[in-house]
């Protein structure tokens, strides 16, 4: 995964989003909020996570992903709300399953916007992080793209 292509899938996205919901707005993170953020969860950031938040303005973004097949009246889609600086840090500060997550080398993103409150975290402390869902009951992972490039450009809208 290449830096410019996670920025340029991002960017792709928003302006998806922005075709169908004009009303969105978009919001990125300060170079101060990273800091903060890498200061509160004791981690270094890689250089095209900070870019993604600071020119990319996915934060409050909504989206879904192909989690399991279609079934009936179920297309499979599962919702999520990409989070701010405060979300990431309270999620992988004060919430389990985000407190044991961290330890892991998982740092939160999304939260489900379809009431399921199982997070979705990003392990950034490998060659390609994986995007999972992890279950707050259990602490068990289902993973829902191989990269964050594949999540945005299979992204649902």
């Amino acid at each position: 995964m290449t830096n410019n292509e996670s920025i340029s899938e991002a960017k792709q996205l928003i302006e998806r989003i922005k075709l169908k919901y004009p009303e969105f707005v978009d919001k990125t993170a300060s170079e101060s909020d990273i800091a903060r953020l890498e200061r509160k969860l004791n981690i270094k950031l890689p250089k095209w996570y900070i870019e993604l938040y600071t020119t990319v303005p996915l934060i409050g973004a909504e989206f879904g992903v192909q989690e399991d097949e279609p079934i009936g009246d179920y297309d499979g889609v599962s919702y999520m709300i990409w989070g701010s600086v405060d979300d990431i840090i309270e999620e992988n500060t004060e919430y389990e399953p985000g407190t044991s997550a961290l330890k892991d080398g998982y740092v939160f993103i999304a939260s489900c916007s379809h009431g399921s409150g199982d997070p979705i975290f990003i392990k950034l402390n490998s060659d390609e992080p994986g995007v999972c869902r992890i279950y707050h009951d259990d602490f068990t992972k289902s993973q829902l793209a191989e990269n964050v490039v594949s999540l945005f450009k299979n992204a649902k809208i």
